[in-house]
């Protein structure tokens, strides 16, 4: 099976799942036509480390380790510095951790042995404007993505957005910092817990760097599914 090779370089697939064996497996099937695998807290809680482990001796060092951390500065500093013998190449933390954590969380990388690209979650996707009303922010979900835009253009770190905020989120930051995207889904596939989707070629027009996608590769056959995602991606 034939892939656009541009387009694979775009996918980070997400393997939410606490079966190592089941992953470990199906990373060993697609390494060649993705970008790299997102391990999030599902995973990471149910194997730690070790688990990341056995992604890097597949030959997976780049993996996107989404744990979302959000905690007081020195908090976040001593956890990403408890990530250091392990290989990966970025590391989400919340943007509403505040400036002062998101310093902290870089200098935490810069000092371990991997490095890692710092990316900052905005919003999540399963949320909406009323989702936050309810928590008491005045904000659109558009509002505050704006406001951390710029946190993250300030303290040079990447984002990760919906592709529908992408587009904003690019003006704001420029070419220099990355964009990531989730909440990817074909026309055809179901939101799930989502709110805020988007095609993978929707996102990419709006400015994403890579488009992080799970379920709708997983379910079913996993490389036809990803021969669909990069056809439908003209670059």
């Amino acid at each position: 099976m034939k892939y656009n090779l541009k387009s694979v370089n775009r996918i980070i697939l997400a393997l939410d799942t606490t079966n190592l064996d089941e992953a470990i497996n199906i990373t060993k099937i697609v390494k060649e036509k993705i970008f790299t695998v997102k391990l999030g807290l599902e995973f990471f809680n149910a194997h730690g480390k070790m688990g990341v482990k056995k992604f890097n001796e597949i030959g997976i060092t780049n993996l996107m380790l989404d744990l979302k951390l959000k905690d007081i500065p020195e908090t976040v500093y001593k956890a990403i510095k408890a990530l250091d013998n392990i290989k990966f190449g970025f590391l989400t933390i919340h943007g509403l951790g505040g400036k002062a954590m998101i310093y902290k969380a870089k200098k935490a990388a810069d000092e371990i042995k991997s490095q890692p690209k710092i990316m900052m979650v905005t919003i999540l996707t399963a949320l909406n404007d009323e989702d936050l009303k309810i928590v008491g922010s005045n904000s659109t979900v558009n509002e505050q993505v704006e406001k951390l835009a710029k946190l993250a253009k300030e303290t040079s770190v990447g984002i990760v957005c919906s592709g529908h905020e992408a587009k904003t989120v690019r003006k704001i930051i420029g070419s220099n910092l990355l964009i990531f995207t989730p909440g990817i889904r074909m026309n055809k596939d179901n939101k799930d817990d989502q709110q805020r989707v988007c095609t993978p070629m929707e996102s990419i027009k709006n400015g994403s760097d890579k488009i992080i996608m799970g379920r709708s590769l997983t379910k079913g056959n996993i490389e036809e599914n990803l021969n669909q995602v990069t056809t439908s991606i003209k670059i």
